[in-house]
């Protein structure tokens, strides 16, 4: 048997004070003994095997904590169990699991210690007889005469130069100890580590890769950050000088433009500069300002929401949800007003490390000037084409080209709900029907996608 399979024996048998250290080696009562240093078929985590005086003495202090045991092995310079190992070798071991997958399969040890000589072969010419003489007499190897002299004496046939074939089966009964001592001596060649080895592989060329996708990661997270930042050349590494005169033929010198500059705000812009962009007719009741506009928005953001009594976010509660990040049914805040407001101001304040920043939250865009269109920047929208009657804008690409989109639903609906929905670009937020805890988190996620938006439009409105 195998040192760890007598240990787990004598363990179950509650028999560990049998267990007694003679020289270098561990005693079993009177059945087996093995070298203290020698390995086991348990294999630690950290991938070395457990020797048996390592197991042993964790058996022994096993009522100790981990640290007290850790402290008295290495002051007796012993191996270590480790923390993760603990349980499932206690386990193991005292027979409340069968198996593990720690446990390799290593050749069997014999009933006792492997002779440190090997076995001497000696030919007795007067007799003809082939004797095996091993150094320890006390194995008890015995010849067919019962002969406790310690010797294997097995006849041959000198003649014929082939063993006597009535002596033939009691060879191979006689040599079973011998093979038992042989495979005492055998080792594993291969196991499920070694197996994983591939001395002749180079994995350069895999190595090469995975650095060059880390690379172009990176690279696109540098230009990433930098997609926003202010640059004096407004068209990238063009030449702007080139650029415009391929646009217009001619230097911008001999425009007298300046590219560089901004004359957004100047109200005398287009009588001082009337060489450019005069003679192009002013579009009434545009959401944005283009390049060269007059007048700068100004007022608080315009957030629209459904008029829709049947939805989950209206102007009923809306500042509940947006403003502390509540999420109250629209029926229930319908109940504690005694009518429908046309405008609710809020302060966000949800993300935000400065000041709280008013908005409006509005239903109707029927009633919005041309100039409250500048200040719209975000709308819930239902997935309803009606929603959308009275805007001044042309086709779904235009509008959340210009406005950012949200879709508020439970998490819990089906998706088909939401299948025109994904057909616009239009984030989508989900929030719990009961889990009233995760609603800031949704209203956090609202915040942060609109002022990404918001930072990407360039837009001057203080949000």
């Amino acid at each position: 048997m195998d040192p760890l399979s007598v240990l787990r024996d004598y363990t179950i048998r509650g028999d560990l004070e049998s267990i007694r250290v003679v020289g270098e080696d561990f005693h079993f009562g009177e059945d087996y003994r093995f070298p203290s240093n020698i390995d086991t078929a348990y294999r630690s985590k950290q991938g070395s095997l457990y020797t048996l005086e390592c197991l042993v003495f964790f058996l022994k202090n096993v009522h100790l904590k981990h640290t007290e045991y850790m402290q008295q092995a290495r002051l007796q310079k012993l191996q270590t169990v480790i923390f993760t190992d603990r349980k499932p070798l206690q386990d193991y071991l005292e027979g409340k699991i069968s198996t593990t997958d720690a446990i390799e399969l290593v050749a069997p040890a014999g009933p006792h210690a492997p002779p440190e000589k090997p076995i001497k072969r000696h030919w007795d010419e007067a007799n003809h007889v082939e004797e095996y003489r091993p150094e320890d007499p006390s194995l008890g190897f015995y010849d067919n005469n019962n002969n406790n002299n310690g010797n294997k004496r097995i006849r041959i046939d000198t003649e014929g130069g082939d063993m006597v074939g009535s002596e033939i089966e009691p060879k191979i009964t006689d040599m079973l100890p011998q093979i038992d001592l042989v495979r005492a001596k055998e080792r594993p060649l291969k196991d499920r580590e070694t197996l994983l080895e591939c001395p002749n592989k180079n994995f350069q060329s895999v190595l090469s890769i995975a650095n060059r996708r880390s690379e172009d990661q990176q690279r696109k997270e540098h230009d990433r950050s930098n997609l926003h930042t202010p640059s004096k050349n407004h068209y990238g590494n063009t030449d702007e000088k080139s650029f415009w005169k391929n646009h217009l033929g001619t230097d911008t010198a001999d425009l007298g433009i300046d590219p560089t500059q901004s004359y957004i705000g100047q109200k005398d812009f287009m009588k001082t500069k009337p060489a450019f962009g005069s003679q192009r007719p002013q579009v009434q009741g545009t959401p944005r300002a283009s390049f060269g506009s007059i007048v700068k928005p100004e007022g608080a953001p315009i957030i629209l929401v459904p008029s829709a009594f049947q939805t989950l976010l209206n102007i009923y509660n809306a500042k509940d949800f947006l403003e502390d990040g509540v999420y109250v049914a629209p029926d229930v805040k319908a109940k504690q007003m005694p009518k429908k407001p046309e405008c609710v101001t809020i302060q966000r304040k949800i993300g935000r490390e400065k000041a709280p920043v008013a908005y409006e939250i509005r239903d109707k865009p029927s009633a919005l000037a041309p100039n409250d269109w500048e200040r719209v920047v975000a709308v819930f929208v239902l997935g309803k084409e009606w929603q959308f009657k009275d805007w001044p804008f042309k086709g779904h690409a235009e509008i959340f080209n210009k406005v950012m989109g949200f879709h508020l639903r439970f998490e819990d609906d089906s998706l088909e709900s939401v299948r025109t929905v994904k057909q616009w670009n239009v984030k989508i937020i989900s929030i719990s029907k009961h889990k009233r805890h995760q609603d800031k988190t949704a209203a956090l996620d609202i915040w942060d996608k609109l002022d990404s938006f918001l930072r990407s439009q360039r837009c001057s409105l203080v949000f």
